[in-house]
């Protein structure tokens, strides 16, 4: 992408953050309210993206607002091009961190894995039940969940972002758009079709997470860059699961990876909900409070 100066609007282009299908990511910075530097992630838009794709996942940043959804801080248009201001989250996203781990020989704790997990499906659970100011439910899926797209702040807070092909319910979405839209990867088996997609196509793509973080490794053709090849395997959802893994874990991801929607959890709550019940029935720590030490060990290696 050509950008004419290293100022854009009243932002100051620092480094590349990252680039997608419909824009690239920038690290710039801008003032805030009181005069002091404040560093944000800026979205640019290609050209050729339509103006209308551009508006939508603005007023969509724009009209909600959770805690566990990067925030937008702007829109606007500068040097004939449309941008989106967001906050900066200085943890990077998942995929890098699992990128630094598995180049050390590390895996993440599966306390981290699950909490991460969790954080995700209180975001993904506001963002299914949204609505319009006036109340009008928005019945939105994400559409494309992938460690890519789940962020870190400094303070370990786990964000979901990306909003560019999320889809009003009951639409539909072609295999090739997918291909391009939701990454290979991680599309649920009826984006590989062009089906309608539900909150379970989301939920789908979160338990391929779960099962890279849980496990070491991705369930389905992870070394595979031909799409035709990959989309079969998702279709088929066959795990293999180790016998070493706790029973109850392997029986979440089965529900979550079950190839038939309605075999797979209804909610993001029902999906958390196991989640959490291992939790207590393990012992294991779950809070962001108590899980602080084992994240920041985690990020540090991001």
């Amino acid at each position: 992408m050509e950008i004419p100066s290293r100022r854009f609007g009243r932002y100051v282009l620092r480094s590349r953050l990252g680039s997608g299908g419909m824009a690239e990511v920038f690290l710039a910075e801008t003032k805030d309210e009181q005069g002091s530097p404040l560093e944000v992630a800026l979205k640019l838009m290609r050209k050729d993206v339509p103006p209308e794709s551009f508006a939508d996942e603005a007023d969509l940043m724009g009209l909600l607002e959770h805690p566990n959804l990067v925030r937008r801080l702007e829109i606007g248009e500068a040097f004939g091009r449309y941008f989106i201001a967001m906050e900066f989250l200085r943890g990077g996203d998942l995929d890098g961190l699992l990128r630094a781990h598995e180049d050390q020989g590390q895996r993440l704790p599966v306390q981290v894995g699950v909490h991460v997990c969790i954080e995700v499906l209180r975001a993904l659970a506001y963002f299914h039940q949204a609505r319009t100011r006036s109340g009008r439910p928005l019945e939105l899926i994400h559409g494309d969940v992938n460690p890519s797209n789940i962020f870190f702040s400094g303070q370990c807070e786990v964000r979901l972002g990306d909003f560019g092909v999320a889809k009003a319910r009951g639409m539909e979405l072609g295999p090739e758009d997918g291909v391009t839209a939701g990454k290979l990867h991680y599309l649920s088996p009826e984006q590989t079709r062009g089906d309608s997609l539900t909150p379970a196509s989301d939920l789908f793509s979160l338990g391929i997470v779960l099962h890279e973080l849980v496990l070491g490794f991705h369930p389905f053709q992870r070394h595979s860059s031909d799409p035709d090849v990959v989309m079969v395997a998702i279709r088929a959802a066959k795990l293999n699961l180790p016998d070493t893994l706790d029973r109850q874990l392997a029986a979440i991801l089965r529900k979550a990876l079950a190839p038939e929607m309605t075999q797979r959890y209804r909610t993001a709550g029902e999906f958390a909900g196991a989640l959490f019940a291992w939790a207590l029935d393990t012992g294991q720590p779950f809070g962001a409070r108590e899980l602080q030490p084992l994240m920041q060990q985690a990020l540090s290696l991001g």
